[in-house]
């Protein structure tokens, strides 16, 4: 029924989601074209530049016709037959799912539109977003729902698990979910994506595999937000949590451990498990575990603040010039930084006048209340001076910190096996 050459393939949003999706399609030679409304990012991936950590330049330069455009140039999807939309999908100021990006990428597109193709969304949504939104805007068009064809297949990629002896699945090992609005729809949704991932699952219906996105990520953040609890009172009791947890570890079965922190950051764990409780509330159900999961992981970070405060209360300031946070991405080895507790950390220590600068291998630049501020390009200044341990990159002298600085907070249990007056373990 179909074949590799059948594809002509649209990569809408080309962010962690869709630029790693965009060149899997490539190497394995379908047609394709990705296309990103920011200008500046196009212009870098033709020049062979990846914006990216997990994609290194030369994967972009061995690409001998670069298919990357603007949405300028949507009128390129009335070539394709298949289109994926990789989308940010954040929250609002109330807390409700913000769906605009796509809504607005539909209008943009939504005439170049033919009755065959194929569309398949790969944003977190809520469970009915993906039947709401395309019977809406396609329906517009053709107002005929027998004709149109869409699907939903959520994204799993986990940003800086480049270490192979630790993380042992590759891209296009991992299960890919999949889910169409009708028969033949599954079908031309699950061979496509059988070309690229080597194990597929279809789920029942669309809402299934949206949901299953949701509990992937609300499970996550439940058991986060348990361990930073744990944290809290482990350091009431004076007991180690990193102890605590590699004790637990050694049960082969019944315990997955998680790593405690100064928060949650990125795209997913602090945001989708909202888009449950929104829609839960929706059909008068209150999602109480959720929510304090939530409660718990924005505390955290303020628990941590109120922490290093209190410690540097007995510390004379004229001993030290300033405070330098070690990391501000969201997660190691990464160089994203939305929605990182680094950000709140830093922005409460320069309300409160102290001297502050981070230093990131991966992040040149922040920028806080409008004001840019970059990154120290080596540890020099560490000498003296407070570290604050927050993001636990790899590639990071943690032995010139320990050997140079005043006083560490180690919110990431970076030096859970040094005995040192100068450590604290957060």
């Amino acid at each position: 029924m179909f074949s590799k050459n059948y594809f002509k393939v649209a990569v809408i949003g080309l962010g962690y989601v869709g630029l790693p999706l965009y060149l899997q399609i490539k190497e394995k030679g379908i047609d394709v074209i990705g296309i990103d409304n920011d200008k500046e990012k196009i212009n870098t991936l033709i020049k062979g530049k990846s914006y990216i950590v997990d994609i290194k330049d030369k994967e972009l330069k061995k690409i001998k016709n670069k298919t990357f455009y603007t949405d300028s140039e949507f009128s390129l999807v009335s070539n394709c037959n298949l289109i994926i939309l990789c989308l940010p999908t954040p929250l609002k100021n109330n807390n409700s799912p913000d769906i605009s990006y796509i809504t607005k990428s539909f209008k943009k597109f939504r005439k170049y539109l033919k009755k065959d193709t194929l569309i398949v969304l790969e944003s977190t949504v809520y469970p009915g977003a993906t039947r709401k939104i395309f019977s809406k805007f396609i329906n517009s068009k053709f107002n005929i729902d027998d004709k149109i064809d869409y699907g939903y297949s959520s994204e799993r990629i986990s940003p800086g698990q480049t270490d192979k002896k630790k993380y042992k699945i590759s891209y296009n090992d991992i299960t890919k979910v999949v889910s169409a609005n009708k028969i033949y729809s599954q079908k031309k949704v699950a061979f496509f994506y059988n070309l690229i991932f080597k194990k597929i699952y279809l789920a029942k219906n669309i809402e299934v595999a949206e949901m299953a996105k949701l509990l992937e990520n609300s499970y996550r953040a439940v058991n986060i937000g348990l361990v930073n609890e744990f944290k809290i009172i482990c350091d009431i009791l004076k007991i180690n949590i990193h102890d605590v947890i590699d004790t637990a570890s050694t049960k082969p079965f019944g315990f997955t451990s998680f790593k405690p922190g100064p928060g949650v950051g990125g795209h997913c764990i602090p945001i989708d498990p909202m888009f449950v409780k929104w829609i839960a509330k929706k059909k008068n159900y209150d999602a109480k575990f959720i929510s304090l999961a939530h409660v718990y992981n924005q505390k955290i970070t303020n628990w941590v603040l109120n922490k290093i405060l209190n410690k540097l209360k007995k510390v004379n300031k004229k001993s030290f010039k300033k405070i330098i946070l070690i990391g501000v991405a969201y997660k190691e080895d990464i160089n994203d930084y939305r929605e990182s507790p680094s950000i709140k950390l830093f922005t409460q220590f320069m309300d409160k006048k102290f001297k502050i600068d981070f230093y990131d291998p991966y992040i040149d630049k922040i920028q806080i209340k409008g004001k840019v501020f970059n990154s120290l390009k080596n540890l020099n200044q560490i000498k003296g001076n407070v570290a604050v341990i927050v993001t636990e990159h790899k590639n990071i002298d943690y032995k010139k910190i320990y050997k140079d600085s005043k006083i560490i907070f180690d919110t990431r249990g970076v030096y859970k096996n040094i005995d040192s007056k100068k450590i604290v373990q957060l």
